[in-house]
């Protein structure tokens, strides 16, 4: 679509390291700096994983796929050369998700710049180099194939300069987006917002509308899900829950509740079964 934002995401075929050291990070930003300009495509964000990939952009001329085609295909090929190999680099067609509003585009933006901390390659997101976060807060400098104008319609009564920092603050929050709402409205209490926004995705998720990863970036958190006294029954519920519905592995639910992971397993196991039947 013309003028339309997109989440993009693409990883390696069976998962396997799409990037072997810097020089393959390097090839890779110089063909998307070039193919980006050949397509007339502005980048939002980015940030290159290990075995993944994600990026941002708005596509003025309505070419995502040809855009990406091209991107996707000439690091490809550049791989395979140079790592003297055959066959797929990417595990197939790059996924992409229309970003329809500045909530979505800052649930996107929260789940693409905190993934490397979530992956344990850093503490804090502008440590890590590839991503254009530390340019997006004015951290670093912004080079000139980044767009960051998007901060302006996040924070439209700000300078750029001012939105970068009030970006940065906002990133630092336990809750970005409740965070972002409340700036717009003090009174509103967290709580609902939470209930409201968690709503609104899970909707969505159901619909397929936006991909199961962004269901981490306003989930609940595991004491939420679990709180004291509960019974049996809840528990083996929310434990199904926390896994399918939130993303949580059942080794984080374990040490949440303290008890054996394979007691978890076995209690995930017998309610899915039961679930099934029903």
């Amino acid at each position: 679509m013309r003028g339309a934002t997109y989440h993009v995401m693409n990883r390696g075929n069976r998962k396997v390291r799409i990037f072997e050291d810097e020089r393959d990070r390097r090839r890779f930003l110089r063909f998307l700096i070039e193919t980006k300009e050949t397509y007339g495509v502005d980048l939002l964000a980015g940030c290159p994983m290990d075995n993944h990939f994600h990026g941002i952009v708005t596509t003025p001329h309505g070419n995502l796929s040809d855009f990406m085609e091209q991107w996707e295909g000439r690091f490809a090929k550049y791989s395979n050369w140079r790592h003297q190999r055959v066959g797929h680099l990417f595990q197939g067609p790059f996924r992409a998700v229309v970003i329809e509003h500045d909530i979505q585009l800052l649930i996107a933006l929260c789940y693409v710049f905190f993934n490397p901390v979530s992956a344990g390659l850093c503490s804090r997101a502008e440590d890590y180099k590839w991503s254009t976060y530390a340019a997006t807060v004015g951290l670093a400098a912004c080079p000139s194939y980044l767009s960051i104008d998007w901060l302006l319609a996040l924070f439209p009564d700000a300078t750029l300069e001012q939105a970068q920092v009030r970006f940065h603050a906002l990133m630092t929050e336990g809750d970005p987006v409740v965070g972002y709402l409340q700036q717009h409205d003090a009174a509103v209490d967290p709580g609902a917002l939470r209930r409201v926004i968690r709503s609104y995705t899970n909707e969505q998720l159901q619909l397929g509308m936006l991909p199961q990863i962004y269901r981490s970036a306003l989930r609940s958190t595991l004491t939420e899900l679990f709180p004291d006294g509960m019974t049996i029954p809840g528990r083996a519920n929310s434990i199904y829950d926390a896994h399918v519905k939130h993303g949580y592995k059942l080794a984080e639910i374990a040490r949440e509740l303290r008890i054996n992971p394979s007691t978890v397993s076995k209690i995930y196991r017998r309610t899915l079964g039961s679930r099934r039947t029903q």
